[in-house]
């Protein structure tokens, strides 16, 4: 492709190798983190049936509930990609690690997203645009909040710069991702912690995967990855 090094592919495939590698090692050594999304995913499913009863409060309360286990999720993963080991020690401050960094982030979405269909509402085809491109200029959210500080606005801004300037690294790792996740979600989604565990397993492993990618692009450039490649022959 044009602007990228001839060796692009190859290093690539390299960079995918040891982050997908490496994932695998921490998720194994660290199998608490996918028991305890595990856990959350069937909290959340039976939470879900009484907040329904409870209307817009409920509504309220699973949004509250879903970004507190979002937040321990994100926090675990931060922790496991920092030092190399999480232990159950870690798992309560997570819920509220992160939780004020998701329900800002959470809001500024919510209201871009309505602003652009009140704008779009004419054009239903621009609208599905808009809604697909904030999906994806804004991918990097949940490392930008456990690997940096950074206010709600600026989460943003800093995930549209890193997917513009690494969506071609970036991407199809996502995909791969997303089918070992889409793997373990067949047969549907049943209630209790052992039923959930393959899909516990399946977000542990991707969410760390894209840690150790986010961390190697932005700390690495396609010519670094090159010259790496090279100077191990």
């Amino acid at each position: 492709m044009p602007g990228l090094p001839q060796s692009w592919l190859g290093d690539t495939v390299a960079l995918y190798g040891r982050v997908f590698r490496r994932g695998a090692v921490l998720v194994g050594r660290n199998w608490l983190l996918a028991l305890v999304i595990a856990a959350s995913l069937a909290l959340l499913a039976a939470a879900e049936l009484a907040a329904a009863r409870l209307g817009l409060l409920g509504g309220l309360l699973w949004t509250l509930a879903v970004m507190a286990c979002a937040s321990s999720w994100l926090a675990l993963v931060g922790q496991m990609i920092r030092v190399g080991r999480i232990t159950p020690a870690d798992v309560p401050g997570g819920f509220v690690a992160y939780l004020n960094d998701l329900l800002a982030v959470g809001f500024l979405l919510w209201v871009l997203r309505l602003l652009g269909e009140l704008a779009l509402a004419p054009l239903p085809l621009l609208r599905i645009v808009f809604g697909l491109a904030t999906t994806v200029f804004f991918n990097a959210v949940p490392e930008l909040i456990y690997l940096g500080r950074f206010g709600a606005a600026d989460l943003l801004v800093a995930s549209y710069r890193f997917i513009g300037e690494n969506w071609i690294e970036w991407f199809p790792a996502n995909l791969a991702l997303g089918a070992i996740v889409a793997g373990a979600l067949v047969g549907g989604l049943p209630l209790g912690v052992f039923a959930t565990l393959p899909l516990g397993a399946a977000l542990a492993y991707a969410l760390v995967v894209r840690g150790l990618l986010f961390i190697e692009l932005t700390t690495s450039s396609r010519r670094a990855r090159a010259f790496r490649r090279q100077a191990a022959g």
